[in-house]
């Protein structure tokens, strides 16, 4: 009898195993689909951010771009930018103009607040704009904020949308305020922020409770921490996608945000001779680095802005002609004797790119050699650099002007403020005649995500919205099925 009642309950136990399988399974996955509160996003990048003071951004591009990262989610602007980079409401709820679009007039956003507590006023943020020293008048009257400029003014609004017009106020022991959806909570410069959620942010509580940021950390330890689960969010480099995938990680790219250039250093050979620059341009084997060191990620570039962005870009040649660029440096009458080709040593991807570029050259007869620019005394000796710059707007003209101002060009001629095609075209084909720059590559921002990073939505153009992550709960291990008695 015992033998039997035992029998019977090892069958019911290996019929019933397999059905809480089931639902445990259908719970984890009906719970990792339902958005969640709580939880700590980790980070990690390589940039050192040494401040979020929105007007003592680095001049650095790259840099500027790291640090325009984590003060988004500190601060808000009157005016964001949608999917599209149409300019959409902030701390502005609403705006109109008049005709000559020289008189603005901003409705604020009612009921906002600073971390501490205080209200977001339209005399506050008048006076904030008046300490910029902008070339307009700004005043305040009931709630209402009016901005009036002494010409027209038909980019203002992407104008307020520049990191420069974070709004933001300085705390007790002089901590950063703003009305973003994170509050600074811990600020070790150039190593570690946390950021806690807002709960009285105007869009609503983040779903995370915080934000940690590890700074300073290499794209191989990075890849690493994400690999073993120290790590929700890293950066990864353009070679590592495949390892990233491979080990069933999931890997986000946006379009291509970024520009990779030769910058020629004013003054010297490459910047002065228009020959010197098309044989180095003719030299380079853009296909060969986009197919080996970058894994096909991004695209060949010709021209400064990418073809989704500007529409044209395919018009820009891209192929190298090794031939041809040693034919026009034999036609120098005075070659120089050897150029130097200095890059960011602590960019590993970079260091590659320009012994890759700089085996192109020598064996079309240019002799250039490459150096890493460790100390500021070296940049006497260089001749181009190889810089990469963060394209931060989806509006072409406006992207062709923060290009220029970024890179120190001379400002084209023949510029406009609003993105028609012909005169877009006519200002970038002028800066690459005569701007002394060679572009290479555009390049997506590829970051790795832990499995329960959920909802991760950044608009096209790379601009996160982490407010809106949310972590999904460990998943539970099903108990482990009874054991079957042996038969006697």
């Amino acid at each position: 009898m015992k033998r039997t009642l035992s029998l019977s309950l090892a069958a019911a136990s290996l019929i019933a195993q397999p059905i809480l399988a089931v639902l445990v399974s259908f719970g984890a996955a009906l719970a990792s689909t339902r958005p969640r509160y709580g939880g700590t996003l980790r980070m990690q990048m390589r940039a050192r951010v040494a401040s979020l003071h929105p007007t003592e951004f680095p001049a650095d591009p790259a840099q500027a771009a790291a640090t325009e990262r984590l003060a988004l989610l500190v601060f808000d602007r009157l005016i964001a930018l949608d999917e599209q980079g149409r300019p959409t409401p902030q701390l502005a709820l609403s705006w109109q103009h008049d005709a000559a679009f020289q008189r603005w007039e901003f409705l604020l956003r009612p009921g906002v607040k600073f971390h501490d507590g205080a209200a977001l006023t339209a005399a506050l943020v008048a006076g904030f704009l008046r300490s910029l020293g902008e070339n307009f008048l700004v005043n305040a009257s009931s709630g209402m904020l009016v901005i009036q400029s002494s010409s027209p003014a038909p980019d203002l609004l992407l104008e307020l949308a520049r990191p420069r017009h974070f709004i933001f106020r300085s705390g007790s022991e002089g901590l950063l305020l703003g009305t973003g959806p994170f509050k600074l909570a811990e600020w070790q410069p150039q190593r570690k922020a946390v950021l806690t959620a807002f709960e009285e942010h105007w869009g609503g509580q983040p779903y995370v409770d915080a934000v940690e940021i590890e700074m300073g950390v290499n794209h191989r330890d990075q890849l690493i921490a994400l690999e073993v689960g120290r790590a929700d969010l890293v950066e990864i480099l353009p070679g590592d996608v495949r390892r990233a995938a491979q080990g069933g990680r999931r890997v986000s790219s946006s379009a291509p945000v970024e520009l990779m250039a030769l910058l020629c250093v004013p003054g010297k050979p490459a910047a002065e001779n228009p020959r010197i620059r098309e044989s180095l341009a003719l030299s380079v084997d853009r296909a060969s680095i986009h197919s080996v060191l970058l894994q096909r990620q991004g695209e060949l570039a010709g021209g400064l802005l990418p073809q989704w962005l500007s529409g044209y870009a395919f018009l820009f040649p891209v192929a190298s002609d090794a031939p041809r660029a040693r034919e026009l440096w034999s036609q120098l009458a005075a070659p120089p004797r050897a150029l130097r080709l200095d890059y960011d040593p602590a960019d590993p991807l970079a260091q590659s790119i320009s012994e890759r570029i700089a085996l192109n050259a020598r064996e079309a007869g240019i002799p250039l050699q490459v150096a890493g620019l460790a100390a500021p005394s070296a940049a006497a000796q260089t001749d181009l650099r190889l810089v990469r710059v963060r394209l931060k707007y989806p509006g072409a003209m406006q992207t062709l002007a923060d290009i220029v101002k970024l890179l120190g060009l001379e400002q084209p001629s023949n510029s406009a403020s609003a993105d028609q095609p012909e005169q877009v075209y006519a200002a970038e084909r002028q800066l690459l005649e005569t701007g002394g720059v060679i572009p290479l590559f555009h390049l997506p921002e590829i970051v790795g995500l832990s499995p329960r990073v959920k909802n991760w939505m950044p608009f096209r153009w790379g601009e996160w919205r982490l407010a809106d992550v949310w972590l999904a709960p460990e998943v539970a291990a099903a108990p482990p099925a009874a054991k079957v008695p042996e038969k006697p």
